[in-house]
């Protein structure tokens, strides 16, 4: 019979992570770091392009006035020497997005394989306690999924939303509320038709329980600065 390496399980994962935290970390600061670099050169060459329009409109006048003639052609040159500064700093910013864009993708990867390995280790893990005897040879190693309350189960008389054991998980499960979360709990719905607040609302993040439940029409924060629900 087969022994459960409970520790030696733990104690593997534990050596396999314990970079991840420093190197995932170091990847976030850079893309912020980068990020910061960027919107710094994309606000620079707002400030240029800004500029470059008032001095053509300025020797524009100028040119119809007939006079200032040479003060025109220097003004073309400052225009022409910035408008090379302002495509410079486009592609700079070009090229710090992109390698924005490979950094998130490494910290996906990252993030990607410890979570595969965790699996691996519960799925061998669950295989040796089931060698044992310890759990039915038919238990799952990793807990299924929570169920999700799909939108359309959406109905005006605001009854409580209630998980459905039948629907499976989707990553793309909408949010609602003032909170931006998933359904969960005691929650109710906006009587406002095109509500743009959330939809539905978790009772404590609107200020209600199950004992102050209100019982006529219901608009959600945003809703109440409408003209409409008042």
């Amino acid at each position: 019979m087969a022994i459960a390496r409970t520790g030696v399980y733990v104690d593997d994962y534990l050596e396999y992570a314990s970079t991840f935290p420093a190197e995932l970390q170091r990847l976030l600061n850079t893309v912020r770091e980068l990020d910061e670099r960027s919107q710094s050169l994309i606000n620079q060459t707002r400030q240029q392009t800004k500029y470059c329009l008032g001095l053509a409109s300025q020797s524009s006048k100028k040119g119809n006035n007939g006079s200032h003639y040479n003060n025109g052609l220097d003004d073309e040159e400052t225009i022409e020497k910035m408008r090379k500064e302002i495509e410079s700093s486009q592609e700079n910013a070009l090229s710090l997005c992109t390698e924005k864009v490979l950094l998130a993708r490494q910290a996906y990867d990252l993030i990607d394989s410890h979570v595969k390995r965790l699996d691996e280790d519960l799925n061998n893990f669950a295989e040796d306690l089931k060698q044992e005897g310890k759990i039915p040879q038919d238990e799952p190693s990793v807990l299924p999924p929570l169920p999700i309350v799909p939108k359309q189960e959406k109905r005006s008389n605001r009854k409580d939303l209630t998980p459905i054991d039948e629907q499976p998980i989707d990553p793309n499960e909408p949010t609602y509320c003032v909170c931006h979360q998933v359904s969960f709990g005691d929650m109710i719905a906006c009587d406002n038709e095109n509500c743009q607040g959330g939809e539905w609302f978790h009772y404590t993040c609107v200020g209600l329980t199950p004992e102050t439940r209100f019982k006529g029409k219901w608009y959600c924060p945003t809703c109440r600065l409408l003209p409409q629900s008042h």
